[in-house]
C-alpha cells in the first residue's frame, strides 16, 4: 500500500481527509476490540469444555479435539490481532499526513511527557502489542495442552482419528497464515 500523498489537495479536501482518517482509525480501535471479545468467546469456553473433560478417560478424545479448536481459534485471533494493528497504524499514518496542515500542530502523532508517579503510574505501552503478546501465549498454552491430549499410545501414531485431527488442525494453521492475508 502506496503512502497518502495529499500534495495536491486543497484545504478543505485536507480537512476532510483528518476528519475521515480520524474517524476510521477511531473506528479500527473499536472493532479491535470486539473482535478479540468474539475470540474469548470461543477460547473461553474451549478452555471450560478442555478442563471439564480433563482426567476423564473415556473423553481422551474429545479433549484432544477441543484443545486443538482452542489452538486454531488462538491462531486466529493473534493474526486477527496483527491484521487489526497494521490497518489502525495505516489510518494513523493518514492521519499524520495532514494533521500538521489543517491543525497547525501534530495532535495525534504528538507524544505526551510522562509524569513519573512511581510504580503504579502511567507508561507508554502500546495496549494493541500487549494483546498480540497475550494472543501469542495464548497460542503457546493450547499448544501445550494438545501435546497433553494427546493419550501416549497415540503419540506413537496408532490412533487414526489423532492423525486426521492433527492433520488437519496443522493443514487449517497454515491455510490461516497464507489465506487470511489481505490482499490491500
Amino acid at each position: 500500500m502506496a503512502k497518502l500523498d495529499v500534495s495536491k489537495s486543497t484545504s478543505t479536501q485536507k480537512e476532510e481527509i483528518l476528519k475521515l482518517a480520524a474517524g476510521v482509525r477511531r473506528f479500527e480501535i473499536e472493532r479491535f476490540w470486539s473482535r478479540s471479545i468474539f475470540f474469548w468467546g470461543f477460547i473461553s469456553a474451549a478452555f471450560l469444555a478442555y478442563a471439564q473433560l480433563y482426567g476423564k478417560q473415556s473423553d481422551d478424545d474429545l479433549r484432544f479435539v477441543v484443545a486443538c479448536f482452542g489452538f486454531v481459534c488462538s491462531v486466529a485471533w493473534t493474526l486477527l490481532n496483527r491484521g487489526g494493528k497494521y490497518w489502525q497504524e495505516a489510518w494513523e499514518g493518514k492521519v499524520q499526513s495532514v494533521e500538521t496542515e489543517v491543525l497547525g500542530v501534530p495532535l495525534f502523532s504528538n507524544h505526551e511527557p510522562l509524569r513519573h508517579t512511581g510504580l503504579w503510574g502511567a507508561a507508554r505501552f502500546s495496549v494493541s502489542r500487549l494483546t498480540i503478546a497475550l494472543s501469542d501465549f495464548t497460542v503457546l498454552i493450547w499448544l501445550a495442552l494438545v501435546l497433553k491430549a494427546a493419550p501416549p499410545e497415540v503419540r506413537l501414531g496408532s490412533n487414526c482419528l489423532f492423525l486426521v485431527v492433527t492433520g488437519v488442525t496443522c493443514l487449517y494453521v497454515v491455510s490461516l497464515f497464507i489465506g487470511g492475508r489481505s490482499r490491500d
